[in-house]
């Protein structure tokens, strides 16, 4: 009887112990004239990229002058992984250019970027930070990697 006791005792402690909190989501800086504002991911998700969440009011807006570089700085969870920079500017004669990814990054490579706008007086309109995931698609080039999270800064006038 002392022996099933001990059994069930250790049964029923290996049930009652909770999963560990899955750790939270990894936080981008942005930098723009010497000022950081930290932006949580407003796509988010596994590894897999098959359990996401998207939160649309975590993209932030602030202004950014014309010609002002903005630094995106990610922590090591992101600069361990593929990941990459996308802006949309509008040209100083006030042509909007789709989205362009400016630069990407192996694993471990860098920690942050300066995103700039190519010509003497275009606006940025945006920049956004994707974190590739562990999911390949055929793309027009060659596989290409999933996006697993996103930052995004949308620029204000």
């Amino acid at each position: 009887m002392r022996k099933l006791l001990v059994v069930v005792l250790l049964v029923l402690a290996g049930c009652s112990s909770a999963p560990e909190p899955s750790p939270p989501p990894p936080k981008v800086d942005f930098l723009i004239a010497g000022k950081k504002t930290v932006a949580e991911p407003f796509l988010y998700c596994d590894v897999k990229v098959e359990n996401c969440k998207r939160d649309n009011t975590a993209m932030l807006e602030l202004p950014v002058p014309p010609g002002t570089p903005v630094r995106v700085t990610v922590p090591k969870d992101v600069s361990d992984t593929p990941w990459s920079v996308v802006i949309q500017y509008k040209t100083a004669a006030g042509e909007q250019k789709a989205p362009v990814t400016v630069a990407t990054f192996a694993p471990g490579k860098e920690t942050s970027f300066d995103a700039l706008p190519p010509g003497t007086g275009d606006q940025l309109q945006t920049v956004e930070v994707k974190q590739a995931g562990g999911v390949l698609v055929k793309g027009e080039a060659g596989p290409e990697a999933v996006t697993r999270a996103a930052w995004s800064l949308q620029v204000t006038s």
